[in-house]
């Protein structure tokens, strides 16, 4: 490193060579960039007579960093996110004209509650932003918030790697949904009642990351799942046609209530609250897009309230 001559590396190349180790991927750098793909790979030649290194080699349908990559990422990291602060300053952000596509990861349970505010708010005043949202449980969340290829994730359990920042954002709270005038319920839930209902759960390796059967479990025994999903989006549709019952989070459950004629009941067991957290990378702290983010996410948390009152408080 110390026999490049700097006055001869054009800034543009960096970004270029972050975007290609970021995405792992030519064509998906260009996209992100707003560039060409010949635009790029002229990017990646120039920068490879620079360090005299390939650094990108192909690895199925798309590339791999070379250990001198692997080096220099972290420092190109580090001197962009510095240049970009001294241009940012404590400049407001021209939301009209910011242009950035973010991609995030947002579990189930919040995403009716988050997205739609920030994506009205995309639509009046940000039309530039874009956002893209990974599906959470095939992703690896903080290599990917490292690597670049992820921005930000709301989660329901704790993560912890060198690098990454981590707030706890709102509690987790489970109730139990069941459609209006179920016939086999009362106004109170009782547990005999509700270990005999056959329910909808999440597949195993889903549940395993919540406390939500291991609780049941202690307080009631083996409950009677009779179908198992990927995702909590899909079961209020399913209850509300259905005597089937499901657990799930309560703001969740508060904002599908109306839509899918549902009565919320409370658990007859004690079930532990969990918390849902956000995460990032810390070069992107100070980031003023980044920041509008994180905070247009954190007003919705504020704001929403309880929609539906569970039976039997």
């Amino acid at each position: 490193m110390a026999t490049i001559n700097l006055r001869s590396v054009d800034l543009n190349l960096l970004i270029v060579f972050d975007a290609v180790f970021a995405t792992g991927n030519i064509s998906h750098a260009a996209r992100q960039l707003a560039l060409s793909q010949p635009a790029v790979s002229n990017a990646l030649t120039r920068l490879r007579e620079h360090f005299d290194d390939p650094l990108f080699v192909r690895a199925g349908r798309g590339v791999k960093p070379t250990n001198r990559s692997q080096q220099m990422i972290e420092p190109v990291r580090e001197a962009l996110r510095l240049i970009r602060q001294q241009f940012d300053g404590d400049r407001a952000l021209d939301l009209a004209s910011y242009k950035r596509h973010f991609r995030i990861v947002m579990v189930d349970p919040l995403e009716p509650i988050l997205m739609a505010p920030l994506l009205r708010e995309i639509t009046l005043h940000a039309p530039l932003v874009t956002i893209e949202s990974r599906p959470p449980w095939n992703t690896n969340v903080a290599d990917d918030i490292i690597a670049g290829t992820l921005d930000l994730a709301c989660y329901t359990f704790p993560v912890s790697a060198p690098g990454l920042v981590m707030t706890t954002i709102c509690p987790c709270e489970y109730v139990v949904i069941a459609r209006n005038d179920h016939p086999d319920i009362a106004r109170k839930l009782d547990l005999k009642t509700f270990m005999s209902l056959g329910q909808i759960a999440l597949i195993g390796e889903l549940r395993n990351h919540a406390t939500v059967d291991r609780d049941i479990i202690t307080r009631g025994g083996n409950r009677r799942i009779v179908y198992l999903v990927n995702k909590v989006w899909s079961m209020p549709a399913m209850v509300a046609d259905t005597d089937l019952v499901a657990v799930v989070p309560r703001r969740f459950a508060e904002r599908m209530a109306p839509i899918f004629g549902l009565t919320l009941h409370e658990p007859p067991m004690p079930i532990a609250e969990q918390h849902f957290h956000m995460i990032w990378h810390e070069n992107n702290n100070d980031d003023p897009g980044h920041k509008w983010l994180r905070e247009m996410l954190m007003r919705q948390l504020r704001q929403d309230g309880p929609a539906a009152t569970p039976s039997g408080r």
